[in-house]
């Protein structure tokens, strides 16, 4: 092998997985955010709404969350709790949803009535904040291609 073909064989090893990375990341960028920012009424364009209250509960109406990885997520209505992700801070530590942080980019739902690991659905912040997408795989911020916006004047569900 020549030179130049070593020198191309080593860029391409170098490039490759980088544009491969950069696909699997879904084209979004999330944004941090405070809790303040998600809470009240998202809708997506087919009219589901989910509402997500300053005490870390929410409630879905008229949202299907199609999951090809979990068999229990709801379809239509439901609710539950929710919490951002948190990072352990530790090399090789855990990642897990917490009520208790005041901020991040991705928040986790929990369904009340579905078994732990039945349906693991997060809403990632996109679009500086401005948008919530749903997603199952961590790898792809909007993976259910359900893009949630600010609701203008959603009526909220009733409290649980």
């Amino acid at each position: 092998m020549g030179r130049s073909a070593v020198k191309l064989s080593r860029l391409l090893a170098v490039v490759t997985p980088l544009f491969l990375i950069s696909a699997c990341a879904g084209g979004e960028e999330l944004a941090t955010v405070q809790a303040s920012s998600v809470v009240g009424t998202w809708s997506e364009p087919s009219g589901g709404l989910i509402s997500l209250r300053e005490d870390h509960t929410f409630e879905v109406s008229g949202l299907e969350v199609k999951s090809q990885i979990y068999d229990d997520c709801p379809d239509g209505s439901g609710g539950g709790s929710w919490g951002f992700f948190v990072d352990e801070g530790k090399v090789g530590g855990s990642v897990f949803v917490s009520k208790k942080a005041t901020s991040g980019n991705s928040l986790g739902l929990t369904f009340e009535g579905v078994p732990q690991g039945g349906c693991e659905v997060s809403l990632n912040v996109v679009d500086g904040g401005k948008a919530l997408c749903a997603s199952d795989d961590p790898d792809l911020p909007c993976g259910l291609d359900i893009r949630l916006t600010r609701a203008e004047s959603a009526k909220e569900p009733s409290e649980p």
